[in-house]
């Protein structure tokens, strides 16, 4: 075998990001050394839908032109607060968001609307939908971009949401597994463990995997229940190998969570650590942002082959993957191109409004009126996690004083004592506040606020990412479950608040011991 033939072979199992909406000349130039075969896009590399698709165009041209094969052209368009795609597309509610609408079906059509989407654009696989039963409500991570706390509404939701995008003409890939939810750190800054049972955070991926889903992705987390060496799932053989294809039967691409994220880099570091990734049983590497990284992961494999650390069972094996990343690839090419005139079209946005309508849920049903002065409160959409997008400029309480009339007040992240103070004594002059929490279990300045408002004048709440922050108010405050901080998710809000729409969604958790679900 040639070194051209090994780096062709190498190269379809590494996807890799860069920055910008063009083409850079080191990706271009990794492309045509070394190979790599497959591209990961974030916001960062989409200002529009026509700029898009141009985008996958020059990729897949030059993809094919330098490896012979089209490529995987991979995106994280999870909905609600993950969501890469730009403002011209119909962006739809996130995980927990559909399931508080409280039919399954609803998550097919949303995943059914977002691959036709992304195919009319040229992006063939959508890295979701999250499988992860969010059983910690402290996850810093996770939250909202789960389905439930319960294990059985997760699978329900999540093969809804996978049959829609495979039916759409997109390869789903079900993440973290075995299992996210559980974790109290970020594993894009530092290594979780989790400990104990995890069978129940098994059964949705379980479950997707009778359901044909074409991909799963890892997790950067040690299981020692799983895996008795100090690895992380995504390096284990055990967990990947073994649990993963042998035991639960998963044929499909084994995909990492990105390498770069700390808890692999400071611990193994990208490079070493793909390699182990592979020989665990990863079918595809994922490296988001360096494609340089990628490439010294090419020259490390080829390495590894002619020293023999893969050796001759291990290169089979390689191989094999190799041959069903390109079935995968095939398959894909197969499917008919959707005309980009679908995308952000009339019923889609339709449909996108009537589901962020119905997944707003109240949760402290308590008298609230809004008078003719209301004082609209929230903070900025910060970046809760790494694995959020950038915090758009759009300001809670802007944009509700906007839509309804009335004052606005930018507050911080997490107020002091004194930020306290001087809002409260503002208040005082308004005959009803709207707040606007994000993550604030998290920020717990926020909730102090919130409950110091709530003994100075009448006051409602709306959660704008995890509705955790509800279960610690006062039960004088009324309270509603939002979801998310984004445009659309604003304007169900006012519609609520003018009594234009009932709040009709269903709380898919338990939530300090009281569920509607």
């Amino acid at each position: 075998m040639t070194r051209e033939e090994l780096r062709l072979m190498i190269g379809q199992h590494l996807v890799c990001g860069f920055e910008g909406t063009e083409l850079p000349k080191e990706f271009r130039k990794a492309v045509s050394t070394h190979k790599i075969a497959n591209v990961i896009l974030f916001a960062r590399n989409i200002e529009s839908k026509e700029q898009l698709k141009k985008l996958t165009s020059d990729i897949r041209n030059l993809v094919r032109f330098q490896c012979h094969t089209d490529a995987l052209i991979c995106v994280d368009q999870e909905g609600g607060m993950v969501t890469r795609l730009s403002s011209d597309f119909t962006n739809i509610p996130g995980a927990m968001a559909l399931s508080a609408t409280g039919e399954s079906r609803n998550a097919y059509d949303a995943g059914m609307l977002t691959a036709s989407e992304l195919r009319a654009s040229g992006v063939n696989v959508n890295l979701s939908p999250v499988l992860d039963v969010n059983s910690n409500p402290d996850n810093p991570v996770i939250g909202v971009r789960s389905y439930s706390d319960d294990p059985s509404v997760v699978s329900e939701f999540g093969i809804a949401m996978a049959k829609g995008l495979q039916d759409g003409g997109v390869m789903a890939c079900g993440k973290h597994f075995p299992g996210h939810g559980d974790t109290h750190v970020d594993s894009h800054l530092s290594l979780p463990t989790i400990t104990g049972d995890v069978s129940a955070h098994l059964q949705p991926f379980k479950a997707a995997i009778d359901c044909g889903i074409g991909g799963i992705m890892t997790s950067h987390i040690l299981f020692p229940e799983l895996e008795d060496r100090n690895l992380p799932a995504t390096m284990s053989r055990k967990i990947l190998t073994d649990l993963l294809k042998r035991k639960m039967g998963f044929e499909g691409l084994v995909f990492t969570d990105c390498m770069e994220m700390k808890a692999i880099a400071d611990n193994w570091g990208t490079v070493n650590g793909a390699l182990t990734a592979l020989l665990a049983g990863v079918d595809i590497v994922c490296i988001s942002h360096h494609v340089n990284l990628g490439v010294e992961v090419v020259e490390l494999v080829e390495r590894a082959i002619e020293d023999g650390t893969l050796d001759l069972a291990k290169f089979t094996e390689f191989k094999r993957s190799t041959q069903k990343v390109l079935r995968q690839k095939k398959k894909l090419a197969e499917i008919p191109a959707k005309p980009s005139s679908i995308i952000g079209m009339k019923e889609h946005t339709l449909l996108n409004r009537e589901l962020h309508e119905r997944s707003i849920t109240l949760v402290n049903d308590v008298p609230f009126t809004l008078g003719e002065k209301p004082l609209f409160i929230g903070p900025r959409p910060f970046r809760a996690t790494n694995a959020s997008d950038d915090g758009k400029q759009l300001h809670f309480g802007a944009a509700l004083a906007q839509n309804m009339g009335g004052d606005h007040l930018l507050v911080g992240d997490d107020p002091d004592e004194e930020e306290i103070r001087m809002v409260v004594k503002r208040a005082k002059n308004y005959e009803s506040v709207v707040v606007g929490t994000y993550n604030a279990h998290l920020y717990r300045g926020q909730l102090a606020l919130a409950n110091a408002l709530s003994k100075a004048t009448k006051v409602c709440v709306f959660a704008l990412r995890n509705p955790y922050d509800l279960s610690a108010l006062n039960p004088s405050i009324r309270s509603y479950a939002a979801w998310s901080y984004t445009t659309m998710t604003l304007e169900a809000i006012s519609r609520v608040l003018r009594g234009e729409i009932q709040a009709r969604g269903l709380l898919p958790i338990r939530l300090g011991g009281r569920t509607n679900a």
